[in-house]
């Protein structure tokens, strides 16, 4: 529209605008003029209007916005830049838009709170210890913080209009996938422990974000995770040790007592036939001093079997022959030794088995567990009964094993279940009638083993119920 000035008496409305705004028609000739641009550019109506508009905006004459300003007009996509008017004005933002019959509208915003704004976050982005880099959709750098200068051993002035994807890295192949990927879908990506295949970078690893920019392009954060990699590593490396240096402690300690449990054997069987006299008459104080001796053999044979079997349960060489088990005559067998003990200490012991209840598991390892749960019931139960219920439910066999004793208090209730911890009261001080302090803990193994779990149930003061649960199944 050549030569034509609009009537500014049709558009009041951008007569009342705060910002300026101007058209330019085919020949680029000023068209139209708002109030807001005389006082903007300091350029009065009369003057601008049918000027060239490199004339009435010089700013506007820089052969790159010249170009961009024709890009609009070509392509008709409109453009936002940038715009400085020069002098003591505000910063403003042009927007470039095609008019419909021909040439342009451009309007200009006051962009001080913007660039206020921006400079905060780019002080922001400065500040932080991350790196960040933001690449506009044709993969061109158009920001790059302090924090990535120093991590990509790059300056600001020479990274920004270079093309990512140049100097993109081969290695890993994840990295680009996910660069490519965000670009494309705009879909943000997560990388943990990159290691990027540069030899500048020295092998550093890198936790990366990739978020898309909502005028288009990417923008990638990034942190350097060398120092926590490094750290993971030596704990990986620590702890295989520490397996290694377990395993073989377990092994010694199952070499050492097979080693052990001939000879002890063998004396608890020699002092048994001295302190019977089964050599002749002994004086009396001789048959007591083998019998003594004969109770200590005895109990570090105990303490070795109970060695052997922690030791084989922890390396999983333990074996399990699983068999068709009727429980309740099992149970009643297994346990009269166990009641006559109960009741010899003025104890009432009560078993509760129904009939027909029928399970597939080794019966020499649930012996194991219920002659733990039981000897510890009657052994620290004073007065009162020792009771054992069993039930199923839910694929799964549940022996609880309860006493009327003192009950173990709150801060005890997890220890008890590890190695050689015991706790209790006074009657314990004597090593051979505590125990060796690792039943429960064989007896939790030993439950693991045949695929089920063992518990503690009972408060202080109010007696303790011990809680076995093993499949009917037995599991492969």
């Amino acid at each position: 529209m050549p030569g034509i000035i609009v009537d500014l008496t049709r558009i009041p409305a951008l007569e009342a605008l705060a910002d300026a705004f101007v058209t330019v028609g085919e020949d680029w000739r000023v068209s139209y003029w708002n109030a807001a641009a005389e006082r903007c550019f300091g350029a009065a109506r009369e003057a601008a209007l049918g000027a060239p508009v490199w004339e009435a905006l010089p700013a506007a004459a820089q052969p790159s916005l010249r170009a961009r300003l024709a890009a609009v007009v070509a392509t008709r996509a409109p453009l936002r830049v940038p715009f400085a008017a020069g002098g003591d004005g505000p910063a403003l933002t042009l927007d470039a838009s095609p008019l419909e019959g021909g040439g342009l509208a451009l309007h200009f915003r006051d962009a001080t709170d913007h660039a206020r704004v921006a400079e905060r976050y780019s002080r922001l982005l400065a500040s932080i210890r991350d790196g960040f880099v933001a690449v506009d959709a044709d993969w061109k750098v158009v920001y790059v913080n302090s924090a990535a200068e120093t991590l990509l051993h790059v300056r600001l002035h020479k990274a920004v209009g270079a093309s990512l994807l140049v100097h993109l890295p081969s290695e890993p192949p994840e990295l680009a996938a996910a660069l490519r990927g965000t670009m494309g879908d705009g879909q943000p990506r997560r990388l943990q422990a990159v290691r990027p295949g540069v030899e500048w970078l020295r092998g550093r690893y890198f936790d990366l974000s990739v978020d898309p920019l909502a005028g288009g392009g990417i923008s990638l954060l990034f942190q350097d995770v060398t120092e926590r990699q490094e750290r993971e590593a030596e704990l990986a490396r620590l702890a295989a040790e520490a397996q290694e240096a377990s395993r073989a402690k377990s092994r010694f300690f199952a070499a050492v007592s097979h080693e052990l449990r001939t000879p002890l054997h063998a004396i608890v069987g020699y002092t048994h036939l001295l302190s019977t006299d089964s050599y002749g008459d002994m004086p009396q104080p001789a048959s007591r001093a083998a019998e003594r001796a004969s109770v200590c053999a005895e109990h570090l044979a105990r303490l070795i079997d109970d060695v052997l079997v922690l030791t084989t349960t922890e390396i999983d060489r333990l074996p399990v022959y699983p068999a068709p088990l009727k429980l309740a005559e099992y149970l009643n067998e297994v346990l009269e030794p166990f009641r006559r003990q109960a009741e010899a200490k003025g104890l009432r012991f009560e078993l509760d088995a129904p009939a027909g209840l029928t399970l597939h598991v080794d019966p020499e390892r649930l012996r194991q567990i219920v002659y733990a749960l039981v000897t510890n019931a009657i052994k620290f139960t004073p007065r009162g009964h020792v009771r054992v219920g069993v039930r199923g439910t839910d694929g799964e066999i549940e022996i609880r094993v309860e006493d009327s004793g003192p009950g173990i208090a709150a801060e005890d209730r997890a220890r008890i279940f590890e190695a050689f911890e015991q706790v209790g009261d006074d009657a314990r001080t004597d090593s051979i009638h505590r125990g060796t302090g690792l039943g429960l803990t064989i007896a939790r193994k030993l439950a693991g083993r045949l695929g089920g779990s063992l518990a503690l149930e009972g408060g202080d003061g109010a007696g303790s119920a011990f809680v076995l649960r093993v499949p009917i199944s037995a599991p492969e």
